[in-house]
């Protein structure tokens, strides 16, 4: 009987698209994951048809990958999230066709899960808190659970119950427009810049201010940080790099360590996304979070897919739309 789903992401950050193999029938069962990347300039595109058809095209070809040496008989469906190009409470944009993926591919596409979420109550975001809790709860434990991608966003689960999901705070979005404002590449690898600067305690405050009333839960647009990025981008540049960097990396992790303080009792700490390869900022999180252990969740999955399988979980939960 067929039983296997396929999960695809590709965060705000845009850096690539990944794409998984799974099952949830008994657990979770890994079958194969991959990772295509995106054409040049994909990622600072504001062009809305190219970016369509881009994550798309590259859908297909990602599926085909994932696909090869089996059925299309054997995959109960695809989840296909697309590309967010905005998102509000009450409305989320996502770039990409399920219907043309569906039809070029001859599997089902469940997609459109924002609005999906946001008509039956939700915010559209974060969405992945069901899979936190069907891969993480435990009855005895408080644990949060983050997902660092170009949004940080925080699960909070108390044994079995889902007591506070948000986004959080910038994830890897300001520290990698700062990259590409100073031409230095798209990401500070390891956080390596980063961790040779000082903290500027002047601009700091003036993000944190500008951040000010953003309370739990919520769904944030990146735009609410780029645009704060935006606003005081001439002081920025005021900085040596690794002191910008180091700024930036330090108010990611603080907006992260408020999560902490206002969830209260946590007994465990479990980080994943492409925040995880940044050690700096890893550095820092565990240091704000002491005496709280903090892991990485890739004893369980490897941390660069676990969005994809969440949105397969997604999927097979049947939240969102189905299209065939």
């Amino acid at each position: 009987m067929s039983n296997l789903y396929i999960g695809l992401m590709s965060g705000t950050s845009r850096d690539s698209l990944d794409g998984c193999l799974v099952s949830f029938e008994n657990g979770l069962k890994i079958e194969d994951v991959q990772t295509v990347n995106f054409s040049e300039n994909y990622q600072s595109s504001m062009d809305e048809d190219f970016i369509s058809k881009e994550i798309t095209n590259k859908s297909i070809v990602l599926v085909d990958k994932l696909v090869s040496g089996r059925s299309k008989e054997d995959i109960v469906a695809i989840a296909f999230p697309g590309q967010t190009i905005s998102h509000t409470d009450e409305f989320s944009l996502q770039a990409g066709s399920p219907e043309a993926l569906t039809k070029e591919l001859g599997i089902p596409v469940y997609g459109d899960f924002r609005n999906f979420d946001i008509s039956k109550g939700g915010k559209g975001a974060p969405l992945i808190p069901a899979f936190h809790k069907f891969l993480l709860s435990e009855e005895s434990k408080n644990k949060i659970i983050f997902n660092i991608g170009g949004i940080a966003n925080g699960t909070y689960l108390c044994g079995s119950e889902i007591k506070l999901a948000s986004d959080v705070g910038p994830g890897n979005c300001l520290m990698d427009a700062a990259m590409r404002t100073l031409n230095l590449g798209n990401y500070d690898k390891n956080g390596d810049i980063a961790n040779k600067g000082n903290l500027n305690t002047d601009i700091f405050q003036l993000f944190l201010q500008d951040m000010n009333g953003l309370s739990y839960p919520r769904a944030d647009d990146i735009s609410v940080y780029t645009g704060i990025f935006e606003k005081h981008k001439t002081k920025l540049h005021e900085l040596a790099a690794e002191d910008m960097l180091c700024t930036l990396t330090e108010l990611t992790a603080k907006k992260i360590n408020d999560f902490i303080e206002a969830c209260g009792q946590v007994d465990e700490l479990v980080i994943h996304g492409g925040g995880t390869e940044n050690r700096y900022l890893m550095e820092r999180i565990s240091s704000m979070a002491s005496p709280v252990e903090v892991k990485t969740i890739d004893h369980i999955a490897p941390s660069k897919y676990i969005e994809a399988i969440a949105f397969a979980y997604l999927a097979y939960e049947k939240r969102a739309v189905l299209f065939k």
